[in-house]
């Protein structure tokens, strides 16, 4: 598994912050010392790619979780956006809501400027998926209503049972994740 080096977090204690979770209560990364954890910062319900890759980690989930491992998966949605996206469809693992940013700024996780290309491939993943596979999992709000366009980077933490960073990656905004397998192997290394 990739690590990053310039800037960071690798080999630091991982900041700690408290977010609600849309299944109910407040969680961190603080909370889960001694077991692994994988937080993703992702760009949440507004993401074509991201729901993808929620379905692709939740089909992994009770693997990761057998590794003594949690996932969070940390977003921009509101808590009443999330617990409306849940009725629909179920979400496994930990969704915390940071509609304030303010554990994605804590991480660095950036939001960028306007992304045209970003914009016009999530409409077309939307699309496509309607089109192919019959699939309509729409936002809980427009996404431009929410953030006028502006984009945001993805990142993945591994944290160890410390929680120290041992792995990083920061992803562009429609980047994919590390597949679930890859980021199994990592676990089994720690």
């Amino acid at each position: 598994m990739e690590q990053a080096t310039q800037g960071s977090y690798v080999g630091r204690a991982a900041p700690e912050f408290r977010l609600a979770a849309a299944q109910g209560g407040e969680v961190g990364p603080q909370d889960l010392r001694g077991k692994r954890v994988v937080l993703w910062f992702s760009k949440g319900l507004f993401c074509p790619f991201c729901r993808r890759a929620m379905a692709q980690l939740g089909m992994h989930y009770p693997d990761i979780q057998a590794l003594d491992t949690e996932v969070l998966q940390v977003t921009h949605n509101t808590l009443d956006e999330a617990r409306g996206y849940l009725k629909h469809y179920p979400i496994k693992m930990p969704y915390l809501c940071d509609a304030g940013r303010t554990a994605h700024d804590q991480y660095g996780v950036e939001q960028l400027g306007f992304n045209l290309g970003g914009n016009a491939a999530s409409v077309a993943a939307v699309v496509v998926d309607l089109v192919t596979k019959g699939e309509k999992s729409p936002a809980p709000i427009s996404y431009f209503q929410r953030y006028r366009g502006k984009d945001s980077e993805q990142a993945v933490f591994v944290l160890d049972r410390e929680g120290i960073v041992r792995a990083e990656h920061r992803l562009g905004p429609n980047a994919p994740l590390p597949s679930a397998a890859d980021l199994i192997r990592a676990l089994q290394g720690l």
